[in-house]
């Protein structure tokens, strides 16, 4: 209830006290619509259908509460980029959110009307409904559509790349790469038998198509490629890349089991060159900036927005720009 308060003074000015207070069911309050707890919910429940977005256990009360907060806070972006949106004369066509779903169900589930009906079936077991899916989808186009207008017309010349590529030549050179064979078992006995068949003679190509657990590289003898260091778990890029070529090692605990590998070739760190990396680099560049006007202006657009939070929504930085770009799914 707004409660509207006149009060005179001695020389006959006045001033409006303005009081707003929230209903106990509700989230938080945006101008003058008031988003419910429940409607929060059955958004994070149309997240989870859609990106796999996943709320913490309950019983960690921590991240629980951080979580809420971070969703209240995302809920209340939303809105505030549909108002700018609005403003803008920015408008997504019913069809292109219908095609966007369309790709995306022909991206995660199949082609055709039967994977569409596999996929409302999903949504029931997740409490949320298609429509709110085309609705969440929206909300991302319209958001895609705000970030493009707001950073349209942003250029890096060609001395702003020299510039960069000097500060930051030994990042963009090429790291040392290794062509790698893994085998991944369920156990460290198991691995430590395939390391004593390899050092007997076994051909690790033919142990690997036999008892490889990676579904993925044991058709090909567990061959991972050439890879960096920071394409590998820690522990493994630690253990593979100060191996000697041609040398087994392991057993190496990794995410998906205990691994053992072979060094086939070892490829030196290759510094960069301005001329491979200049378009790349520009676009790096042009991105960053884009990033950097986007995150400003939205900044004070939620800074300036009328948004109240309930008690135990509130986030921990109300006024800062969410650290993702749109675009990107909020994982």
């Amino acid at each position: 209830m707004a409660v509207l308060a006149v009060v005179g003074g001695s020389a006959g000015g006045f001033y409006w006290v303005h009081a707003v207070s929230l209903p106990k069911n509700a989230a938080l309050r945006y101008n003058d619509r008031v988003v419910t707890v429940d409607e929060l919910d059955r958004r994070v429940d149309t997240l989870k259908a859609l990106y796999g977005v996943q709320p913490p256990d309950p019983g960690d009360k921590q991240k629980s509460n951080a979580f809420r907060r971070d969703m209240a806070k995302a809920i209340a972006v939303s809105m505030i980029l549909d108002d700018a949106a609005k403003e803008r004369g920015i408008v997504i066509a019913g069809k292109t959110v219908r095609d966007t779903l369309t790709k995306f169900i022909s991206e995660n589930i199949g082609e055709g009307p039967s994977a569409r009906a596999r996929f409302v079936r999903a949504l029931g077991t997740t409490g949320t409904s298609e429509q709110a899916v085309l609705d969440e989808i929206r909300r991302q186009l319209v958001s895609v559509s705000l970030f493009e207008d707001i950073t349209q017309g942003l250029s890096v010349n060609d001395s702003e790349v020299a510039e960069a590529f000097k500060n930051r030549k030994k990042q963009l050179g090429r790291p040392e790469r290794r062509k790698i064979l893994n085998i991944v078992v369920g156990t460290e006995e198991e691995a430590k038998a395939i390391v004593s068949d390899l050092r007997a003679g076994s051909s690790f190509e033919k142990l690997a198509r036999e008892r490889s657990l990676d579904g993925a590289t044991r058709g090909d003898g567990g061959n991972l490629g050439l890879v960096s260091a920071g394409q590998l778990q820690d522990e493994y890029a630690e253990t593979a890349f100060n191996a000697e070529p041609g040398s087994i090692f392991g057993p190496v605990k990794a995410e998906h089991g205990w691994n053992v590998g072979k060094v086939k070739k070892v490829l030196p760190p290759a510094e960069a060159s301005l001329a491979e990396v200049e378009e790349p680099l520009r676009r790096t560049l042009e991105m960053e900036r884009a990033i950097e006007r986007w995150r400003s202006w939205l900044g004070e657009e939620i800074k300036n927005a009328d948004v109240e939070y309930a008690e135990g929504y509130r986030p921990a930085a109300p006024d800062a720009p969410p650290s993702h770009t749109p675009g990107m799914s909020p994982r």
